[in-house]
């Protein structure tokens, strides 16, 4: 089974492509590559939009200054300032290794999250190892933002951004339904509860 071939059937959530992902050997490092890639160009596109942003809010200022008091102006510049300060902490090298590390963290939590309520909860049998290749391969949707690389739109940036976060969430669900036989409402459970316990594991990190 060609990795196109893969990427296409997932994205068109096929009804059996994770039954066959789980079973394969090679799957858990394809899986994993495949996760560090998509985090890459999702890193690069966010800091992109995060550029732009800051850009649009300097270039604007002057026609927010009109509109504003004074005080409410200084801490506008003050949060351009700020926003500056942490984007240009965060594009380094260093910066990109350790959001990198703790974010492989926060996703190992929510698999975590996955398996304790899937096995405990909803008395499957799920397997760790399983999880992780459905999560890894669920996360080629972030190479959906690779054309934001190339667009100029602030907006259409934004939309891809968007799109491309919650289409990962879908196909999360779909490859976790698909092999542990979930209801509707339990793989909702499942995909947001595993984004929340990630979330509070990177705001804590």
């Amino acid at each position: 089974m060609g990795n196109k071939n893969t990427f296409y059937r997932i994205l068109k959530l096929d009804k059996s492509i994770y039954s066959e992902l789980i079973v394969n050997s090679s799957s858990i490092q394809k899986a994993v590559g495949i996760w560090i890639a998509s985090y890459l160009v999702s890193y690069v596109a966010i800091f992109t939009l995060f550029e732009d942003f800051i850009n649009l809010l300097r270039s604007n200022l002057s026609l927010l200054a009109s509109g504003l008091p004074e005080g409410s102006l200084l801490e506008l510049k003050i949060l351009i300032s700020d926003l500056e300060v942490a984007f240009n902490s965060e594009s380094t090298f260093e910066g990109l290794l350790n959001t990198l590390v703790s974010s492989l963290f926060s996703g190992l939590i929510g698999v975590g999250f996955i398996f304790i309520v899937c096995k405990y909860l909803f008395r499957k049998e799920p397997n760790f190892i399983q999880i992780i290749i459905i999560t890894g391969f669920a996360s080629v949707t972030g190479l959906l933002n690779i054309p934001i690389l190339f667009i100029d739109s602030f907006g259409l940036k934004l939309m891809i951004v968007f799109i491309s976060s919650i289409y990962g969430l879908i196909c999360l669900g779909s490859g976790l339904k698909q092999v542990y036989y979930l209801r509707n409402i339990e793989t909702i459970l499942l995909v947001l509860g595993g984004s929340i316990a990630s979330t509070f594991f990177l705001e804590g990190f």
